[in-house]
């Protein structure tokens, strides 16, 4: 569904990953547990640091190494909900409306896939009705809820 990738043969190193619910669910609670999943460590601690810090906060732009952040205070948009993620929070938005959300202050971990796009580009009921941050709301509200 990436034009640009179709444009190259079907593949293209811009076209990011490919995976599953679970499987992402799994990456995800990795980086919450700073490298480490079912007793094997994957990434040192400083290197999920390193991907999931907002690396340029002073210059208002919320982005880590690796991952996208919670809006800062003061700015408009994102990939989250408007449910104040602790600023610890990190994910990553894909193109087809897909987006992965860990909190390591809430032990939260939100898996969202879909496709944006089916059945044509033109489809913006995804976007229109803001499904996947609501969603996203309705899950840090029951957590903060039984809490």
């Amino acid at each position: 569904h990436d034009m640009g990738a179709a444009m190259l043969g079907g593949v293209g190193g811009h076209a990011g990953l490919f995976s599953n619910a679970n499987d992402l669910g799994i990456f995800m609670q990795m980086l919450l547990k700073k490298g480490y999943y079912g007793g094997e460590s994957y990434f040192q601690n400083y290197t999920v640091n390193q991907f999931t810090k907002c690396q340029f906060c002073k210059d208002e732009n919320r982005r880590g190494a690796g991952f996208d952040k919670a809006v800062l205070e003061g700015q408009e948009g994102g990939p989250a909900c408007d449910c104040s993620p602790s600023s610890k929070a990190f994910g990553h938005s894909g193109f087809t409306g897909t987006l992965v959300w860990a909190d390591p202050d809430e032990q939260f971990v939100y898996v969202f896939l879909s496709n944006r796009i089916h059945p044509t580009s033109e489809n913006k009921k995804l976007l229109e009705m803001d499904v996947r941050t609501k969603i996203m709301q309705v899950f840090y509200d029951a957590i903060r809820t039984v809490y």
